[in-house]
């Protein structure tokens, strides 16, 4: 998947123009023929160094069906953004944008779904590395669980609070243009709310890491006291409890199970527009550039 992002990139900007010229090969097209070439190059480097290292062939077939399968997600992904920027494009032209602007337009979208992306990669880095300094702590399996989890409630409210962030961008900008304000002034109020929304999150992340911090010891103090041989039996079911229920509440409690699935996606059909920004993708609006 890391080394068919920069294949993926390369293929973002002809998804706007590609939507006015109709001439030569489809975006999707030549995105499906080189994710195709970047699947096999992946496959053979697997198979070569698997086979000089001695793995059997079960091994080696296991780890090509594990790239196969992670390559088809990073593909799915790939071509739901490069539909979206083909939406943009259209939609641009339907609203008597030039090519240009329409092109400016589909630009701020792939940069939002870069960032995106790139919080992704983040949250998956920090998931690995908390479950890695759990078990090299030593700690019980249910405290690993409850690290993880908690992990996971600081990512969804992180993705939530960048979310939020962008749309107010896209509205403080939408709302200077509107007002014929020059690019300097759309800019500068573009980072007024940025540096406001910036500030909440890290009120809040700070919060959030504080508790974390206070249901870590507690799960320590816990099991140094349950590793007491002279505690009775009745103490012990409290501890236990205790350790298996580790400070939830004070991290926010969501169940893991129903945590939603960030996707990237820079179209909310599912909200009323008359309610809402119209999206990260018209941040480019007017020729605007607010990315980033």
């Amino acid at each position: 998947g890391g080394g068919g992002g920069g294949g993926g990139g390369a293929v973002s900007e002809g998804g706007g123009g590609g939507g006015g010229s109709g001439g030569g090969e489809s975006p999707m097209s030549l995105l499906a023929r080189e994710g195709e070439k970047e699947l096999q190059a992946a496959l053979q480097k697997v198979q070569a160094d698997m086979e000089s290292q001695g793995c059997s062939r079960e091994e080696i077939g296991s780890q090509l069906a594990s790239v196969r399968e992670s390559h088809a997600a990073y593909m799915r992904q790939q071509r739901q953004m490069l539909q979206e920027r083909e939406e943009v494009y259209k939609e641009a032209i339907a609203e008597g944008l030039t090519p240009e602007a329409a092109k400016a337009r589909v630009q701020a979208c792939a940069q939002w779904q870069q960032q995106m992306q790139r919080l992704q990669a983040k949250h998956q880095a920090a998931m690995q590395k908390t479950h890695h300094e759990a078990e090299a702590a030593g700690v019980s399996p249910a405290e690993i669980k409850r690290r993880l989890e908690a992990q996971r409630r600081l990512q969804q409210a992180e993705a939530e609070a960048w979310q939020q962030k962008m749309r107010a961008r896209q509205q403080a900008a939408s709302e200077a243009a509107e007002k014929g304000q020059s690019a300097a002034e759309v800019e500068k109020a573009v980072k007024a709310v940025t540096r406001a929304q910036d500030a909440a999150w890290a009120e809040r992340e700070a919060a959030l890491l504080a508790a974390e911090g206070v249901a870590r010891r507690e799960a320590a103090e816990a099991a140094r006291q349950l590793a007491d041989a002279s505690l009775s039996p009745e103490i012990r079911r409290i501890l236990l409890a205790r350790v298996r229920i580790g400070g939830s509440q004070r991290t926010g409690g969501a169940s893991p199970g129903r945590q939603r699935d960030v996707r990237v996606r820079t179209r909310v059909s599912t909200l009323d527009r008359a309610q809402r920004p119209s999206g990260p993708q018209r941040a480019g609006r007017r020729g605007q550039d607010v990315g980033g």
